[in-house]
């Protein structure tokens, strides 16, 4: 099969030097009237973040700081779901690129339980309409990731037989790829909505996860047993029930849950 090659996704670009965010920067420029599929591109963030604020070490010369402008015809209830089809492209791009890529919900790529790539995705709306989203990722690229994440995160270099002697030609590489898979899969949300999507992000899913979820008040650890029609991740207890959680509740932990895991306190 000949991989995707994006059309619209890219179609303008905006390269920077050092900025506090991309997705800051993209949100900015959304609200200018930038055009459908813009995308911007740092060589590094002072202020990078994940989901839920969460830091994301961006230094010059080892990632791929990018986010892209997209104002797609959707109700504004149906843009959470899009992290999950950005996850399948970015899990397929680095695939392509010769890593052993899966996906931790809602927006993470591994590579032997180790984080490759992140997914943050803003929209922006008047009143119930939807005027824009906004897709930042985040992707590890050079040989070791910062000191601070090197414990928990590996990189596209550690991960393939890809080695460049310019780290900016590997980023490029990297870009072109990355926007072809993420543009076929939007296109394909787009066309025939999160059915298609949950059945692909399943095929991705990394096997043996376990989640640390809060229900209604009681704090339940269990294994993540895939998603329901909604795109919320299913959790299986000890007893073998399925529990639908939401992003808020739920806190996606590494390794198998021991047999006696259960609700309560952990």
């Amino acid at each position: 099969m000949t991989p995707p090659r994006a059309t619209w996704l890219g179609s303008q670009r905006i390269a920077l030097g050092t900025c506090g965010s991309t997705n800051d920067e993209g949100g900015r420029l959304a609200r200018g009237g930038a055009s459908h599929g813009t995308v911007i591109i740092a060589d590094a963030q002072t202020a990078g973040r994940g989901r839920e604020d969460r830091r994301w070490e961006s230094p010059p010369g080892t990632g791929l700081y990018l986010s892209a402008i997209t104002r797609p015809s959707l109700p504004l209830a149906q843009v959470p779901p899009m992290t999950l089809a950005i996850g399948i492209g970015v899990c397929d791009a680095a695939r392509q690129l010769g890593a052993a890529a899966e996906l931790k919900w809602p927006n993470d790529v591994l590579v032997r339980g180790k984080k490759l790539a992140g997914v943050l995705v803003e929209a922006q709306s008047q009143g119930p309409r939807l005027d824009a989203v906004v897709i930042g990722i985040g992707m590890n690229l050079a040989d070791d990731p910062p000191p601070a994440v090197a414990a928990t995160a590996t990189s596209l270099a550690q991960a393939t037989a890809l080695h460049y002697e310019n780290p900016l030609a590997l980023r490029d590489h990297v870009v072109e790829i990355l926007l072809g898979h993420v543009q076929h899969w939007l296109d394909r949300y787009s066309a025939a909505g999160l059915a298609v999507i949950i059945d692909a992000w399943q095929a991705r899913m990394a096997p043996g996860l376990a989640a640390r979820a809060t229900i209604g008040g009681e704090q339940l650890v269990g294994t993540v047993a895939g998603l329901d029609g909604d795109g919320a991740l299913l959790l299986r207890d000890r007893v073998g029930a399925l529990h639908r959680v939401r992003s808020g509740d739920v806190e996606v932990i590494r390794g198998t849950p021991p047999p006696e895991s259960s609700a309560g306190a952990c």
